[in-house]
């Protein structure tokens, strides 16, 4: 079929060219040519071309001679792919570090010729480490940019024929230990710039001798731990304190940016000048003097000017430069993304949930082995995790998969799509390996010692006191172990999730040291083949065999951007949306050829082409299995953008300017191996009418040293700051309404022993304008509180739920129920039983579940199900079993009640840890910890473990050093990493294993449970919900159309020092259809964005205008305060209870419509979700004409009110 081209490109076939080429007719748009796919068997993957037939012999060789010179040789070197004489092969350059560099030109059917002296790009008496092909002088033939270790660097101009003039790129240092290269028009002048990592020509530990780089004779302490580095290692070390643990760092050296001056000459470019900002716009005073290793120029927040990404090794952390649209850049705002790799090695980018936005991986250096994990403990220096440290972006060592949100900022979501471990790994690539239309990830791996191996380290450690020369110290070096290894392939599953394909595709079939990667269609049939520059072995050549149904785009640019590097192909009718962006560079010390391979199906498709000066070229009807190459000419400009709705809410948190205090607190100092800390739970929150006059007042509760807070509305557009009590001497968990016998209304809070003396209990406390009443509560750690008509007298009874016994984790714990007689809180003497080590309760709320008309109770256990006791006339019985519930446990956080799918019964939401974390387990295989007294030193010892696919048996979580310090006779039995690394746990603890009581979890997703009136079918929410810790789930219409959303507070720092803190949420508005099915509400849309360690959290309408807005906490951080300004009003709903329950918590409301139809079903709560109170002033959104309102009061009694205007105030009448 004759293609079609649409509209504004064909006004360009009338336009002229706008630089004639003699390959292309005036006017002439694209070429195309039928492809000849091979007859496979079917299988996706790579096959490694035998050298005997492709000529290719060389290999980049290193050995000890150069190692003891310079360890940083053992990082290797890369490949440049391009065709370089014009003849329609794809050619090869591989540098080298004792050889001189070899070009191999394609003469076809997978068969080189070195041509390396003809052409002149040998680059002898140098260790070249990066290579890339590109068109600098924008004459239509590809030139090569060589960089080296020591230098120099080189810029080799093609004269069209594959023969090569060689200039040295002007540096202002004397030897640059660069790395990578990549090339873009950053200034918008049609020619492609340059930027070039460096690392550090010589490390210092391969210049001096240890003693004379040592602490002692490096480092000064001024006064009170402030410490300097002394003149002349000032030069190359700086120092820091963190958490009281003396650090220091080395500097390496300054990356280096050049402007193309339109000639094919490179200017150098300082970055202390004047092109380089921080992210408020303050220019950058200093040379970063970081250890580069990669740098890629992508497009980043979609405004079609290339920005930058950094991969900077050690403590270096990597820089993400913003294009400001000139040329200039500036630093990408911290809270974007929240943490990197530690060692970035590599990035790449590219759009794995088609919408259109950029996401990209970077490689680290974990390893998928336990073992290996447990014997590679690194050298990343600890993370200081200060409370209420939002703004930092701390580093962790594994790889990193960023997501883009739609807004230019990221979650971090590696853990969860299982790409965090891949080996130590060097390079990296998206490529739709199977052309399924998701793209797979591409890894090499592989080190020549393993130089984090902590026996190795220990040994050396001990033997250095003993070394007597210089010499002998590098040559310890060789006593590490080897480290070649599998290159790797994660498969792209199309729902975030990746898994490890055997023998990476054909890539990882012998393990080696493979560096430099880049990919090319070598024999020219429409798929992309792979090269690697390996260490100590031949170049490895690796064919594609997919016989998948593909489509090949290849770009023309106009002006001297010859190849449209810059350019997105976005592809439209195979089997998923794809883009792509061309790119010159960019990878792990090497660039691959521009030409761009799309997943095809049987039918034709369509392509955008944005080119990098932002005109657009459209065609369609594009066969499968053809090349396309398309030329830019003057393209249409593209559609006006249309303007983001407005948010729902609006931040209006300067109302309050409130931040919750939380003083510092070992958690660790008594149980050592504590998952995480329980000091830093807090706050809980409350609406209420305090002052009884109309709006709803705010409650906050404080940490140990803050205040309990209050902040009485005036006039629904401003507040009043009070304390209620302030140098709290325990942390204040729940906070909830209090009425006493006499009407007087006040709160009631519950206060925690985790941080006091020993045997001193939990408090609860009791306040009111005429009194106050503190009274023991718990032996335990008092958690969330819930209150309730328990036992049908008309008054409001108490659930305070155990969540830890303090120094005795994960011992359960005991909750306790109070009855309210005649005013007076009295433990229950009919539920002790049920109570007494109920387990680790983390969230509580009172809910008619069975619809019998009293309230029932539902706890959220950590270790253990979501709990449901039923209530029988005030006697509770543990029905979770019977319902179905008992065998999903989880680490579950809160907990809350509404009715999803609008059929008169209330579901269950739950919040939990998210899988986006290192613990990862199934129903098959639940995680367990283990807790019991192994070593007989009166601590309760902690032994968390996971099931191990390798070892066909549960193996610790924790690593030796923790392990052994907790219980010293683990070191003892096992002496060494390696010995307890290849250990199963039982290997480890023996037989004390066997009678230790051990608690167990099976699912670490947040989700609902939807109640079918016999029990309940479990729908795991969204995958937001998934990618972080979930706190606090509340329940309300937040958009106004009638069905219930959700509401989550996400994120929990508090971790343990071998955990990486949950930070990928902002917390998370989830709309609900009214029909059980659930859809996230990005950050942008909902205008919720809290980027600390949310907890509590309620709904309110503050400011009386029928629409629901929400107070959201943070521990040691700012509470933030949303107004919602863009929902449709709904009605606003006040019931007036009795004088000892003037909330009418309990009761349950319902809209009746018009038609007969019934909206769903809304029970009025104190105490929910995550150790919170909604106001009991309801809002509920109305999707048509309504009639009635439905109203079942909390002693069951039934009304019907009708709906006359937009507010509703009704009083029980007990007549």
């Amino acid at each position: 079929m004759k293609n079609i081209i649409s509209f504004f490109t064909l006004l360009i076939l009338f336009d002229g060219c706008t630089q004639n080429d003699p390959n292309w007719e005036k006017g002439q748009i694209y070429k195309s040519e039928k492809l000849i796919v091979p007859v496979g068997n079917g299988q996706s993957g790579f096959i490694e071309m035998k050298s005997s037939h492709t000529g290719i012999t060389a290999s980049n060789q290193i050995g000890e001679k150069e190692i003891l010179e310079n360890q940083h040789l053992m990082h290797g070197s890369g490949v440049a792919l391009g065709d370089v004489n014009g003849d329609g092969w794809v050619d090869i350059y591989m540098a080298r570090i004792r050889e001189p560099n070899v070009l191999y030109i394609n003469k076809g059917n997978w068969v080189f010729e070195d041509k390396t002296t003809p052409a002149g790009v040998a680059c002898g008496s140098r260790y070249s480490t990066g290579s890339v092909f590109a068109d600098v002088d924008g004459d239509r033939d590809l030139d090569l940019i060589v960089t080296a270790l020591g230098g120099p660097n080189s810029l080799f101009i093609n004269d069209g024929s594959g023969v090569f003039t060689e200039s040295f790129l002007p540096s202002k240092l004397d030897n640059p230990g660069s790395t990578s290269s990549a090339l873009a028009d950053v200034d918008n002048d049609g020619d492609l710039d340059l930027y070039i990592t460096n690392y550090k020509r010589l490390a210092m530990r391969d210049s001096l001798p240890p003693p004379v780089i040592s602490f002692e004779n490096t480092l000064m302490e001024l006064t009170n731990n402030r410490w300097i580095v002394m003149p002349p290692y000032n030069q190359h070390y700086e120092t820091e304190v963190r958490d009281n643990i003396l650090l220091r760092f080395e500097m390496a050296e300054a990356d280096h940016f050049y402007i193309n001056n339109g000639n094919g000459e490179f200017e150098f470019e300082d970055i202390t000048q004047r092109r380089f900002s921080d992210e408020n716009g303050n220019p950058i005073n200093h040379h970063l003097r970081d250890w580069g290793l990669t740098a890629q120029f992508r497009d980043i927040n979609n405004d079609s000017h290339p920005d930058i990404y950094i991969c900077n090794d050690f403590e270096s952390p990597d820089r993400i430069w913003i294009n400001n649209g000139d040329g200039s850049f500036r630093a990408m705002n911290n809270l974007a993304i929240r943490h990197t790799s530690n060692s970035s090695m590599a990035v790449d980018f590219s759009d794995l949930n088609h919408d259109g936005n950029q996401d990209f991986f970077v490689t680290d250096m974990m390893s998928q082995s336990h073992i290996l994990k447990k014997t590679q403990m690194g050298t990343m220096a600890p993370t200081p995790l200060s409370i209420g440290e939002i703004g930092n972006r701390p580093q962790y060592m594994h790889n990193t998969l960023f997501l883009n949100r739609g807004d230019h900022t990221f979650s971090e979501i590696s853990q969860f799509s299982h790409t965090q471990a891949s080996e130590w790994s060097w390079a990296s690539m998206f490529m739709d390996v199977d052309l399924d239309g998701f793209e797979d990830i591409l890894i090499t791996t592989g080190h020549m010692y393993d130089v984090q191996d902590s026996d190795s380290n220990q040994r050396q450690k001990e033997a250095l006191p003993t070394v007597t020369s210089f010499d002998e110290y590098k040559r310890m070096l060789f006593e590490y172990p080897t480290l070649e290894l599998n290159n790797i392939a994660f498969r792209n599953k199309g729902n975030f999730k990746f898994e490890t394909v055997s023998d990476g595709w054909g890539l990882g079939t012998e393990k080696d040291i493979s560096h430099g990667m880049a990919s090319a269609d070598l024999d020219n049939d429409g798929d992309l083949d792979i090269v690697i520059n390996r260490l100590n072995q031949p170049l490895g050549l690796y064919q594609n065999n997919s016989n998948q149904p593909r489509l090949a785009i290849r770009l023309v640019g106009d002006k001297k951007n010859t190849q449209a590097i810059g350019a997105k192909i976005i592809v439209k009718g195979g089997p998923e949306i794809q883009s792509r962006e061309v790119i010159a560079g960019g990878r792990y010390l090497s660039g691959g050829d521009p030409l761009q391979v799309f997943a095809a199906g049987e039918q034709h498709m369509s392509v955008e082409i944005r080119w990098r000066d932002g005109t657009i070229t459209k065609m369609d009807s594009l066969k499968p299995n053809h090349l396309f190459t398309i030329r830019q000419l003057n393209g249409s400009k593209p559609a006006a953008v249309k303007k983001n709705s407005e948010p729902i809410f609006q931040d209006v948190s300067h109302l309050l300017d409130h931040t919750h205090h939380e003083d510092p607190f070992d958690d660790f100092s008594n149980q050592s191996l504590l998952p995480n800390r329980f000091s830093q739970l807090g706050p809980g929150v409350m609406w209420m009418d305090a002052d009884q006059d109309g709006d709803e007042d705010i409650f906050i509760s404080g940490g140990r040293g803050g205040s309990i807070d209050h902040f009485e509305n005036t006039d629904g557009h401003s507040f009043i700051p009070f304390s209620v009590v302030k140098n709290l001497d325990q942390d204040a968990t729940s906070v909830l309404s209090h009425v006493d016998s006499d009407g007087n209304q006040g709160i009631i809070v519950t206060t925690a022993n985790f941080e006091s003396v020993p045997k001193q209990m939990s408090h609860i406390s009791t306040y009111s304008k005429k009194n106050q009443y503190t009274f023991n509560g718990l032996n335990h750690m008092a958690g969330p509180m819930s209150q309730a008509d328990v036992d049908g007298d008309g008054d409001l009874d108490v659930f305070i739920g155990g969540r830890v016994i303090p120094n005795q984790y994960p011992k359960p714990a005991t909750s306790i129920l109070y009855i309210n007689h005649n005013g007076q809180l009295k433990p229950d003497e009919n539920n002790t039983a049920l109570f007494t080590d109920i387990g680790l309760v983390s969230g509580s709320v009172f809910s008619d579940i069975d619809n019998d008309g009293d309230p029932d109770l539902i706890l959220a256990l950590e270790w253990g199900p979501i709990m449901v006791l039923q209530n029988i006339d005030g006697q509770f019985n543990n029905v979770t079993t019977s319902l179905g519930l008992s065998s999903i446990k989880g680490w579950w956080n809160g907990v809350t009640t509404g009715d999803f799918n609008e059929d008169g019964l209330l579901d269950i939401v739950a919040t939990n840890w998210g899988g986006n974390t290192k613990y990862h387990f199934s129903p098959n295989h639940p995680r367990r910890v283990y807790f019991d007294d192994f070593d007989n030193n009166n601590i309760l010892d902690i032994v968390e473990a996971h099931y191990d696919d390798e070892f066909k048996d549960l193996v610790p979580e924790r690593g030796f050093s923790c392990i052994s310090n907790a219980m010293p006779f683990v070191r003892e039995e096992k002496e060494t990493y390696l010995n307890y690394a290849k250990s199963s746990l039982g290997e480890i603890f023996g037989n004390s294993l066997i009678s230790a009581p051990y608690l167990e979890a099976n699912t670490l997703e947040s989700m609902v449970l939807i109640n079918n009136g016999d029990g309940f079918d479990s729908v795991v929410l969204p995958f937001e919900a998934q990618i972080t810790t979930a706190m606090h789930a509340g329940v309300a219409d937040i958009n106004g159309d009638g069905h219930e959303d959700i509401f989550l507070s996400q994120n929990f720092f508090a971790v343990q020092k071998e955990t990486d803190r949950n930070d990928s949420g902002r917390g998370l508005v989830i709309l609900g259809d009214g029909k059980g099915n659930f859809t996230s509400l990005p950050g942008h849309l909902s205008g919720i964005t809290v980027y600390g360690e949310q907890r509590g959290a309620a709904f309110a309408d503050f400011n009386m205008d029928a629409r629901i807005d929400l107070l959201v906490t943070q521990n040691g951080a700012q509470t933030k305060l949303f107004q919602n300004t863009n929902s449709k009003p709904g009605l606003r709903v006040r019931l007036r209870g009795t004088k000892n329950n003037p909330w009418a918590f309990g009761s349950k409301i319902r809209i009746q419509y018009n038609d007969g139809t019934m909206g769903p079903v809304r029970e009025i709560q104190s105490g929910s979700g995550y150790w919170s109170q909604n106001s009991p002033v309801q809002i509920l959104g109305i999707k048509s004409d309504a009639t009635y309102l439905n109203i079942q009061w909390p002693d069951g009694s039934k009304t019907t009110e009708s709906i006359q205007g937009k507010k509703l105030t009704v009083t029980y009448n007990d007549n």
